[in-house]
């Protein structure tokens, strides 16, 4: 799994989940790897719809660090205990 953490003050853009997305999909040699990213201050509506899109779980932090879930896929990354 490859994760991102997002700590700064401005919202996730689209660009950040794709750039994300291609590393995974690089993975390790040649199998690609699950990733998942983690924001502090929230994601565009574009982003949001570029990771359901891409199938990227998107997750918020808040301030003690407590992930949680925004989209489909970071529901079902949870509920699969992946």
């Amino acid at each position: 799994m490859l994760a991102q953490v997002d700590p700064g003050p401005r919202r996730t853009s689209p660009r950040d989940i794709e750039c994300l997305w291609l590393t995974a999909l690089a993975g390790a040699g040649d199998d690609p790897v699950a990733c998942a990213f983690f924001s502090l201050a929230g994601y565009t509506d574009e982003a949001r719809a570029r990771a359901d899109a891409l199938g990227v779980p998107l997750f918020t932090l808040d301030l003690t660090g407590t992930p949680r879930p925004v989209n489909t896929a970071a529901h079902e990354l949870i509920a699969t205990g992946a």
